[in-house]
């Protein structure tokens, strides 16, 4: 949904795990569980998008006590996720297409409609009859009367992997418990009558009528742990003046527009706990050697140092300035002109301080046939995200790979070292 959330509330972790087997259970596990009972969950999105929380339940399993629920308490605007291939089936066209549309998150509204047997469509049964019968495949187009007080939204395919909205994560939730990839959903308002409900009104909420909680961060995890989304569409070996001969492997990622890349050397089916790099893409570092950072000076020390054990891979992910893209990189450069640190600069255009994803990478290094590695990183981040991704992939040993200093990039990497938990040295004591 596009409303915009006028708190600013931090998060704490969503949800205790309970105890005994269900302990195993995530987040989202315990969603689908709900959902497939008919019941609701609150399903919550980054408080750098739109920091909102929205009760979401089945169409198909959709009541009039349900609806009414949602609309007393969420008292938002009830709508009916749903996918292409519905929307095309029961002729309902999107409100505003293309360029025209210009709410803040694209959210895609289609015709709003009442079922024709629901009478004025505003009473909580008219409404849950409107979304039982968007729900089954036997309903035709001529079942519904336009205008109508049921808002149906247009997923994005990919889900949550495409766009991480309310309307794609509805629709994930759904599939992935079995049922009908149509919802209902609506925003969660406070009870003060001011913005939207902040997390701590969204906790007492679950709390009060058992209502799991869960992330669309969470829900986004769950899925890259649990599908293919690589796939080779290219191998080549590529002749280099420095680096051996190594073998690039090229790969499509389901759902996403990047292209990354495996540059592998020797035989990784018989090495050992090769030597691994899973290496941001960075222009500037990389193809320009800027004295700005010390990514170009890491990349080239790997692919030498891989090279030098004979077995190993270089992970290019494109991920451009901590995942902000290149454009807002520059735009952090010259924040940075101004006295900004990396941290302050990233903040200030909107972003967290590092928005990477290394999930992609995991399932590169996978289908490479990889289980132990040895990690060429400074950032003990990274090696944690190995065992938090849920992989049969181990980090065995965290190798440092620390570029020769240089006063250009002093701050940038005392910033790294002091705000970001690097392994670095201490900086040069300043001269008299």
């Amino acid at each position: 949904m596009s409303r915009r959330s006028t708190r600013s509330t931090s998060r704490p972790a969503v949800a205790t795990e309970p105890a005994g087997d269900s302990a195993r259970m995530t987040q989202v596990d315990r969603a689908l569980a709900a959902l497939k009972q008919g019941k609701l969950v609150i399903v919550v999105d980054a408080k750098e998008r739109e920091n909102e929380g929205d009760f979401v339940c089945s169409a198909e399993l959709a009541t009039p006590e349900a609806v009414d629920f949602m609309l007393r308490v969420g008292r938002g605007m009830l709508c009916a996720p749903l996918e292409q291939d519905v929307a095309d089936h029961l002729r309902l066209p999107l409100v505003v297409d293309g360029e025209r549309n210009t709410a803040p998150h694209g959210t895609q509204f289609l015709m709003q409609i009442d079922h024709r047997d629901a009478g004025t469509g505003v009473a909580p049964e008219a409404r849950a009859l409107t979304l039982q019968r968007l729900a089954d495949p036997k309903s035709l187009a001529s079942d519904f009367v336009r205008p109508g007080h049921v808002n149906p939204l247009l997923a994005k395919p990919g889900g949550v992997l495409r766009r991480a909205g309310h309307t794609e994560a509805t629709v994930d939730l759904l599939r992935l418990a079995g049922l009908r990839p149509g919802g209902a959903l609506i925003e969660i308002l406070s009870q003060s009558g001011r913005g939207m409900a902040n997390f701590a009104e969204l906790e007492a909420l679950s709390a009060e009528h058992d209502i799991p909680i869960v992330a669309i961060e969470e829900l986004i995890r769950y899925r890259r742990t649990r599908e293919q989304l690589v796939s080779r569409e290219a191998e080549v070996m590529i002749p280099t003046a420095d680096f051996g001969n190594p073998t690039v492997i090229a790969y499509q990622v389901a759902h996403d527009d990047q292209q990354p890349l495996a540059i592998v050397w020797g035989n990784l089916a018989t090495a050992r706990q090769p030597l691994i790099r899973m290496h941001s893409s960075c222009f500037t570092g990389d193809l320009l050697d800027s004295l700005r950072c010390d990514c170009g000076d890491q990349l080239h020390m790997a692919m030498s140092m891989i090279h030098a054990e004979g077995a190993g891979a270089v992970v290019y992910l494109p991920q451009e300035g901590r995942g902000i893209g290149l454009i807002a990189k520059l735009k952090a450069y010259q924040l940075q002109d101004q006295g900004y640190d990396t941290v302050e600069a990233n903040r200030k255009l909107g972003f967290r301080d590092d928005m990477r994803d290394y999930m992609v990478g995991m399932q590169i290094l996978k289908d490479l046939g990889l289980t132990e590695v040895r990690l060429l990183t400074n950032n003990p981040k990274k090696v944690d995200a190995f065992p938090l991704a849920g992989m049969d992939l181990r980090v065995v040993e965290q190798v440092p790979i620390i570029a020769p200093p240089h006063e250009h990039r002093e701050r940038y990497m005392a910033t790294k070292r002091d705000r970001m938990g690097h392994r670095l040295p201490p900086s040069k004591p300043t001269e008299d």
